[in-house]
């Protein structure tokens, strides 16, 4: 076990100091232009967020002549169309979309996402949800990224939007830091492995180009890493990760264990379909953490075992505080990082129960029960 515990410990720690690498070679982007820009917002049940959304939105830093923003409301029940019609009266750049029942064998955001992209008027195409608050300067720091070479362009998404702030949303908002960091490193060297759809960019025609969410459509998530991929393994296009504060599209924080437990396991639900060489370092990672956490286990019978668990989670840990850090820095989000102590304990427990729960079981999400593949079990199609 001590040879098994070494090679993962150091493959680990190689893995990390890579994406330190990736993060150190991040900068800010440099175009002044300011092209015409679709956002695309999808909604459903939404009305105790969206009006936030839609005014940070609106109150953008960016000329209201070269902004069109696209909520499509999907299928809601409950005071959100009207919440929209509001600020359609105020603003002559906000439409609304509404659809009124989702095809068989595609996932409900990700037909909402496409029947956006579909009524676009503009190239480049900017994607928030409903229940976030990007910065005022979000769209112009973003479509700084889009030189000529450039197809799509991520950004951070912290969890930090709390009505009640305690240390698990606290804890929520250091873990949305953790998967940043992953993304802004694997952007930084040039192979990105992950984004998040509340902080995402692209064109229209790299949509196009790679057929869109078609081989994906029947999964419930991935409508933002699983479409990055597809960026990255087919075509030549550029691909960016934004940073600096203005870049920023805040998200609100699970409110209840239930929430943050369903909502991991939607994310967790896809990794089966990663690329092969994807699959087998997370695969890696997993077991890594689960022969760590049998270690403490078993240190309880055999006490020199505990001496080998301190050891490589002394070396784990500060190799994963130190890649927190970097990322941190790029967005001045180092007041979190003292929460990082707990984090770091709970991480090898939070790794091993969700990222096999991920591809067994089944989660809530938006009031329906999923499988990772379209087969809602208690959700009508239509209204």
């Amino acid at each position: 076990m001590l040879i098994l515990i070494s090679a993962l410990t150091l493959f680990y720690i190689i893995i990390l100091l890579i994406l330190i690498r990736g993060v150190s070679q991040l900068h800010e982007g440099r175009s002044q232009q300011t092209p015409a820009v679709s956002v695309i917002v999808a909604a459903r049940n939404e009305e105790q967020n969206i009006a936030a959304c839609l005014r940070a939105l609106a109150e953008q830093d960016y000329p209201a002549v070269n902004r069109e923003i696209i909520v499509v409301d999907d299928r809601s029940t409950d005071g959100t169309a009207e919440i929209i019609h509001g600020f359609i009266r105020r603003y002559k750049n906000i439409r609304l979309l509404r659809i009124k029942e989702t095809p068989a064998g595609i996932a409900p955001k990700k037909y909402a996402i496409q029947q956006g992209i579909r009524t676009s008027e503009n190239n480049i195409l900017l994607f928030t949800d409903a229940d976030c608050v990007p910065r005022r300067g979000w769209i112009r720091s973003i479509v700084g990224y889009f030189s000529d070479d450039a197809g799509l362009v991520a950004g951070f998404s912290p969890l930090d939007r709390a009505r009640i702030e305690t240390i698990f949303t606290k804890l929520m908002c250091l873990d949305s830091l953790s998967l940043a960091a992953v993304a802004a490193g694997s952007f930084g060297i040039g192979f990105p492995l992950t984004c998040n759809a509340r902080n995402l960019a692209y064109r229209k025609s790299v949509y196009e180009q790679v057929n869109g969410f078609e081989d994906i459509k029947h999964l419930v998530s991935g409508d933002d890493d699983l479409f990055l991929h597809k960026v990255r393994d087919n075509t030549d296009w550029q691909i960016k990760y934004a940073v600096g504060n203005e870049s920023i599209v805040s998200s609100n924080a699970p409110q209840s264990f239930g929430h943050f437990m369903n909502q991991r396991l939607r994310h967790a639900s896809k990794g089966k379909h990663y690329s092969t060489p994807m699959i087998a370092g997370l695969a890696a990672v997993y077991i890594f953490n689960l022969l760590l956490l049998l270690l403490t286990i078993l240190s309880f019978w055999s006490p020199h075992l505990l001496k080998i668990f301190i050891g490589a989670f002394i070396v784990k840990s500060c190799s994963e505080f130190i890649l927190l850090l970097k990322t941190a820095r790029l967005f001045s989000f180092q007041s979190y990082l003292k929460y990082f102590p707990v984090a770091a304990i709970l991480h090898i427990p939070y790794v091993t129960i969700f990222g096999l729960w991920g591809q067994l079981g089944k989660f809530q999400w938006k009031g329906a029960a999923y499988h990772a593949e379209m087969k809602s079990e208690s959700e009508p199609r239509g209204n």
